[in-house]
């Protein structure tokens, strides 16, 4: 065996680990941006579901104190739980901000499985059709936060 040999065979293999540490990082980086692309999107989705149901608890709150200044403090002191909001508008909210995050995560979860999925490919010499399913999600989820900024 000649040093010729050993320097191709060694410069074959570098050049190997190369491509796939490139594509690898690739790979990583798409997964990355997808992932923040969605909890950026699911983040704007809670920002404007709770602040709706504030302004509506804020007014419902407000509604209450003016009934119980109307009222005066002998009916106040008489049922103060009947001038308290309904609890089933703190319920909704709530259980509206548990789905949403449920969902996200789950979503988020997903996607990263299949970054992990596609790297695992990736140094297994298998990842073609995993690394494009990626690269097309990274891109649609793109698009749509784009969308959602411009109408914001």
């Amino acid at each position: 065996m000649s040093l010729q040999t050993v320097v191709d065979d060694v410069k074959g293999r570098v050049e190997t680990l190369t491509n796939q540490s490139q594509k690898v990082a690739q790979i990583s980086l798409d997964t990355l941006k997808q992932t923040g692309e969605i909890v950026v999107d699911k983040l704007q989705e809670l920002v404007k579901t709770e602040s709706a149901a504030a302004k509506e608890l804020y007014t419902v709150t407000k509604l209450s104190f003016e009934k119980a200044v109307a009222d005066g403090f002998k009916a106040f002191t008489a049922a103060p739980i009947s001038y308290l909001p309904p609890k089933d508008k703190f319920v909704t909210v709530y259980t509206d901000t548990v789905t949403l995050v449920t969902a996200t995560s789950d979503e988020v979860y997903k996607t990263l499985k299949t970054g992990f999925s596609s790297i695992q490919a990736e140094l297994k010499g298998e990842a073609a059709p995993v690394v494009k399913k990626v690269k097309a999600a990274a891109k649609k989820a793109t698009g749509a936060v784009k969308k959602a900024a411009k109408s914001v």
